[in-house]
């Protein structure tokens, strides 16, 4: 089983890895977004580190980074997040959360949180699903407050259904 260490900050768009920084930005541009910088309610970056545990489990994942990143800025709208790592390309999306099934929690076999996403993609057809880890830091659980105070304009409370009666009574 692979294992990672995971550190996240908070940060600005200018104190992300200069490659996010620049997903980011090139996405903003491809999406006519002008005012980007302005919209953002928290941004941070997670760095995450794989420890193999045993021999076979370094055999077998060879081919995984062994160092990714990972930024994710909240916005009034939408959540938008780059990556990258030691031997992938850098990659940006983003997501409307009213386009968006979103689950923020705390797995059980680790004291991160996770962030579940299963969305339909800014300026595209398709519907996309993935999960993006944070620490159990102060920065992390500041993120998904904020994540989740944007999103509940989306999802007002249940409004109480009077019971129904039986026979008039």
């Amino acid at each position: 089983m692979t294992d990672y260490h995971r550190t996240t900050r908070e940060c600005t768009l200018d104190q992300l890895r200069p490659e996010l920084a620049r997903a980011i930005r090139d996405y903003a541009q491809q999406q006519h977004w002008d005012n980007l910088e302005a919209d953002v309610l928290m941004c941070c970056e997670t760095t995450a580190e794989k420890i193999s545990t045993n021999r076979l489990d370094t055999f077998l994942n060879s081919d995984v980074d062994p160092i990714t990143y990972l930024a994710l800025i909240a916005t009034p709208q939408r959540l938008i997040w780059a990556h990258s790592g030691t031997r992938t390309r850098v990659g940006a999306a983003s997501a409307q959360y009213k386009e968006m099934r979103l689950k923020i929690f705390q797995p059980k076999h680790t004291q991160d949180f996770a962030v579940d996403v299963y969305a339909h993609m800014d300026a595209t057809r398709e519907i996309a699903g993935g999960r993006m880890m944070l620490d159990s830091g102060p920065a992390a659980q500041k993120f998904c407050e904020t994540v989740i105070r944007a999103t509940d304009t989306l999802y007002p409370p249940e409004v109480k259904k009077p019971r129904r009666k039986w026979f008039g009574r």
